[in-house]
């Protein structure tokens, strides 16, 4: 599978800091908060979204100049209609979408843990730990893999990339190291 630089940098950074046991916490489905699925208020440029799912999408269609999909994104109440609609963007060009997916869920994902101090507690009690999208059908967030199956111990075994995990593990990161100077 593809990844940008921003990605092996990112996955480069998130390894570096992590010490050799690779200590995991596994998430997945929407009620965790570290899912982009999780209910949530991110603001930003006066727009509010109501998780991450949709400031991802959004972003998607705006970045294809789809305002009509934005539009319509904006206005879904549910994370499945939103990533629907995401799919529907017109003048879609994946290798675009390459170098800025993870931009953008970067971005989404440090509002949506700075903004609600409840997720941002929750997300540093993981400090230390690599966060694992443990999604077995999806291999570009997640790991291709559910967590009850006993390979997903070892990150050489696993079938996605876990670009969501490694994202909110630098984030977590981020996040400690502005309060730790603060």
């Amino acid at each position: 599978m593809a990844t940008s630089n921003f990605e092996n940098e990112l996955i480069e950074r998130v390894l570096s800091k992590a010490d050799k046991s690779e200590t995991y916490t596994y998430f997945w489905k929407t009620e965790s908060p570290f899912s982009n699925f999780h209910p949530c208020t991110v603001s930003v440029d006066n727009l509010k979204f109501s998780c991450t799912e949709q400031y991802m999408m959004y972003n998607k269609a705006i970045l294809f100049d789809d305002k009509i999909i934005a539009a319509e994104i904006i206005n879904a109440h549910s994370p499945r209609a939103m990533k629907a609609l995401g799919r529907k963007v017109s003048n879609f060009n994946p290798d675009i979408w390459l170098e800025n997916r993870s931009k953008i869920v970067s971005n989404g994902n440090y509002l949506k843990f700075t903004q609600n101090e409840h997720l941002k507690k929750a997300l540093l009690e993981q400090h230390g730990k690599i966060l694992v999208e443990a999604s077995p059908n999806d291999q570009i967030w997640g790991i291709g893999m559910d967590q009850s199956n006993p390979r997903v111990a070892n990150r050489s075994e696993w079938k996605g990339l876990n670009l969501l995990g490694f994202i909110l593990t630098d984030i977590c990161n981020k996040i400690y190291e502005e309060q730790k100077q603060s």
